[in-house]
């Protein structure tokens, strides 16, 4: 039982177990973070394996999905999903906007698109990776969400988030270094997870939604949904 794969070309790539929860530990093996697989390499393979994994949710914008195909697109050994959480990656967005205030929007204005990825979520009888990019936003929105609705302590879901940058910045640093054009060096700011970027969203799925549950009943799951995502990761 682990938290962090060391992969080769999965960026950020994450457990979601091992955290205390209503009733126990969030169970290791179920639910997988991660950024870009590009090209993943045979090892990082037999971990998803390993692992079990065979569904494979991409977060990222139809754009970015577009300009570069993901490697589980189309691949008979995995059951791909496609469903965008926000068309603007947050880490490049050059807009004066908080991170907190993208992820409101991200929430807000792509609801019924969360509505389809935690249905596929809640329809899964094994577990699955999830990713955008680098693994931080789109995707840290929703790991804190399931987290949250586990029962998960505020603590440990910002602790979750805010890890993601020490463990993203070597491959922002190679891509930078070795100028492949891929990130963009005037938002190197925009890769830091600063805790209070998920402090100040929980406030606000607390105050506007009553949490995370109360967020899944706003865009319309059914009580049943709800009940199946808060005990995935049990």
């Amino acid at each position: 039982m682990q938290r962090r794969y060391i992969t080769e070309n999965i960026i950020n790539c994450r457990d979601l177990g091992g955290y205390v929860c209503d009733g126990g530990i969030t169970a290791y093996g179920r639910a997988l973070r991660a950024g870009v697989a590009r090209d993943p390499s045979e090892s990082d393979l037999e971990i998803l394996r390993k692992i079990g994994i065979k569904t494979v949710i991409d977060l990222r914008g139809d754009e970015e999905a577009q300009d570069m195909p993901s490697f589980f697109k189309d691949n008979a050994e995995f059951e791909y999903h496609h469903v965008s959480l926000l068309e603007t990656n947050p880490a490049f967005a050059k807009v004066e906007m908080s991170m907190p205030e993208m992820y409101k929007m991200c929430l807000n204005d792509y609801k019924e698109n969360f509505a389809k990825v935690l249905r596929i979520i809640a329809s899964l009888d094994g577990p699955f990776m999830f990713h955008c990019f680098c693994g931080k936003d789109r995707t840290g929105m929703l790991a804190a969400l399931m987290l949250s609705a586990a029962g998960v302590d505020r603590v440990d879901i910002v602790a979750d988030y805010e890890v993601s940058y020490t463990y993203i910045k070597p491959f922002i640093e190679k891509e930078i270094r070795e100028k492949t054009g891929l990130i963009w060096d005037g938002a190197y700011s925009r890769f830091f997870s600063h805790a209070e970027n998920m402090e100040l969203i929980l406030d606000y799925i607390d105050l506007e939604f009553a949490g995370a549950k109360g967020y899944f009943k706003k865009i319309g799951l059914t009580e049943e949904e709800i009940l199946k995502i808060s005990n995935f990761l049990k």
